[in-house]
């Protein structure tokens, strides 16, 4: 029996994945302000081989090294022998740990956050003592995240986007701003939509009636 990579999802109330268009838009961004080498060995260690981010990377020809809990790999107490910056969309919920271990590493890398991040104490001191080294990669519209839809039993994101604002935090990265704007796509309102085996649903009927979206190729969707 095929496994079921959203199973988790079914729990974890902080288990919302990135869509393709949103990790291409932010690949894009990388390749033009060059943060990162494709000689550089970019760490990915809350996703899989279904992972949008993955694909984004994968997909420009950077090079990858990824790890996570489905292969025994715990964040929290392995790291890769080698690699050069962490990119990733972690999980929403243990803030702290997560500050706390990514600024041990003194690497660079770029996380997605909400604006919760700044309900947390331990995280806003880490901008206020690291101040010269954190940078932001602000999206221009709120980002649409994929989520275990039980009713359907898919997993897809919505066409509004999520209730809350989301932004790419950056540590010891070139970006020269402080506060970097993330152009839309056009593509922000389009559905991506996912079976239990992370294959994407092919008959969208979802967006036959969406005229105010571009069109978007099946094999350009990906998840996480």
């Amino acid at each position: 029996m095929a496994h079921d990579i959203y199973a988790d999802m079914r729990i974890a109330h902080d288990e919302c994945y990135t869509t393709y268009n949103e990790a291409e838009k932010l690949v894009k961004f990388i390749e033009e302000h060059h943060l990162v080498s494709k000689t550089d060995i970019v760490w990915l260690p809350f996703d899989n081989d279904f992972s949008n981010i993955y694909k984004a990377l994968t997909n420009h020809g950077f090079n990858i090294v990824m790890t996570n809990l489905e292969n025994g790999q715990d964040f929290f107490i392995y790291q890769p022998e080698k690699w050069d910056i962490i990119i990733t969309n972690p999980p929403f919920s243990g803030r702290t740990n997560l500050m706390n271990r990514l600024i041990s590493f003194e690497k660079p890398f770029i996380i997605l956050q909400a604006t919760q991040f700044f309900n947390n104490q331990f995280a806003v001191n880490y901008l206020c003592q690291y101040s010269n080294d954190f940078k932001f990669i602000l999206p221009r519209s709120r980002m649409s995240f994929l989520i275990y839809k039980q009713e359907e039993n898919i997993v897809r994101n919505d066409r509004n986007g999520a209730s809350f604002y989301s932004f790419w935090l950056c540590y010891k990265t070139n970006l020269k701003q402080t506060f970097n704007q993330l152009p839309d796509s056009g593509n922000e309102r389009i559905i991506e939509r996912y079976d239990e085996q992370g294959n994407v649903i092919e008959n969208n009927h979802m967006n036959l009636f969406n005229f105010d979206a571009p069109s978007i190729k099946v094999t350009d969707v990906y998840r996480k």
